[in-house]
């Protein structure tokens, strides 16, 4: 096993991708035609990594993408978001297109619009499906809400990646065509708050809440870690309050929630509610006294975090994870056994002594990136 040594080792291979895909499709379009799709193949985004087996034992080490010559045909690749109205999201559909183009792939991305679509998500997973898809990579508006659709497509020979958000789907979980490329929403909940209580210095803390929607896995996942972690602490939490991720939703329940309970000190939440509470915060003139922390990040919240105006966030490399999902896919497709079947990137605690010494595009797109839904081996 080898040591850590951070992701610094991926930033060339990534800053090389960036630069393949800066300028690549206008929202709702297709790839673009380049000629440097050829150079997205000599891309190594070897990553440190977490291989997590179904019993619960990790292992660190350097997760190293399938050599391309080993990729034998240019299989046909479904991705589905919950949304991309957000950067996180934007960051998934940069990092699963750019691995897509490295392997030579054929990629279509649909997107449900929002957490409340699981119906559309739904109808759109079916569709992938009696489509002839060659593999589909999951991410999950529910973690539940698709667990017939992911059986049917195992059912049928077709590899399932769940991919950031996470499954519940027990009857599913050690089929070998199905794997995780996800890191921890709990433990990056868990990172969060312990590097509140750190950062509080046994000072009390009166936390508003804001872990994004119910029922949605990594959210759930990510109020029972940080509920745990502050437990006997003098952190508490003053309101919880829970929604889809859209900004003007999250900006909304902070100001009211910030209205109706004078004694928060501090705004922690999902990444869109960090931004929001940034905001909501200077407009409520509380910007000095009030502390804003993610438990994940997004452009908006790195740059928050480097101006001052939020304190930490941890990063789950949102791009390297994207990449990570369409390599599961294709080592599937391939017939090869995979290391592990939960596999993701070590997150690490961004703050104001490092933001700026983590390459951008590990942790997002490249600022000029626009959705981007199709992409064919030709583009």
């Amino acid at each position: 096993m080898k040591a850590r040594k951070g992701l610094f080792a991926v930033a060339g291979a990534v800053v090389a991708a960036a630069m393949l895909l800066a300028g690549c499709g206008a929202a709702g379009g297709n790839a673009p035609e380049t000629s440097e799709t050829e150079s997205a193949a000599e891309v190594d985004w070897s990553a440190p990594a977490l291989f997590t087996q179904h019993d619960g034992s990790v292992e660190e080490d350097t997760y190293e993408p399938i050599p391309v010559d080993e990729v034998t045909e240019p299989w046909k690749v479904c991705v589905l978001f919950p949304h991309v109205k957000d950067p996180y999201w934007l960051a998934t559909n940069y990092g699963t297109l750019v691995e897509a183009q490295r392997d030579g792939l054929e990629y279509q991305l649909y997107e449900a619009g929002g957490y409340d679509n699981l119906d559309k998500q739904v109808t759109q997973m079916e569709d992938c499906i009696t489509q002839g898809y060659d593999a589909i990579v999951l991410g999950a508006i529910s973690a539940k809400g698709l667990c017939t659709q992911i059986a049917s497509a195992l059912d049928k020979g077709i590899p399932v990646v769940d991919f950031i958000n996470g499954t519940d789907c027990p009857d599913s979980l050690e089929n070998p065509l199905f794997s995780h490329a996800l890191v921890s929403f709990h433990d990056l909940a868990v990172t969060t708050a312990e590097y509140l209580i750190d950062h509080s210095e046994g000072g009390d803390r009166s936390v508003g809440f804001f872990p994004g929607p119910e029922g949605a896995g990594w959210s759930d996942a990510a109020v029972e870690g940080f509920n745990s972690t502050i437990e006997g602490t003098k952190v508490s939490i003053a309101v919880t309050r829970r929604a889809d991720t859209g900004l003007d939703t999250q900006l909304a329940l902070i100001e009211d929630s910030l209205k109706a309970y004078p004694d928060i000190n501090t705004i922690v939440g999902v990444d869109i509610a960090a931004e929001a509470g940034v905001v909501a915060a200077r407009n409520a003139g509380v910007q000095d006294s009030v502390d804003v922390f993610a438990f994940d990040i997004i452009p908006g919240v790195f740059d928050a975090i480097v101006d001052g105006d939020a304190v930490g966030s941890p990063t789950d490399y949102t791009v390297v994870q994207g990449r990570m999902a369409v390599d599961q896919a294709v080592r599937l497709l391939e017939g090869q056994t995979l290391r592990s079947p939960i596999a993701g990137p070590i997150p690490e605690m961004v703050t104001a002594e490092n933001a700026e010494k983590i390459e951008y595009t590990l942790m997002f797109a490249p600022r000029s990136f626009q959705a981007t839904f199709q992409a064919s081996p030709e583009s």
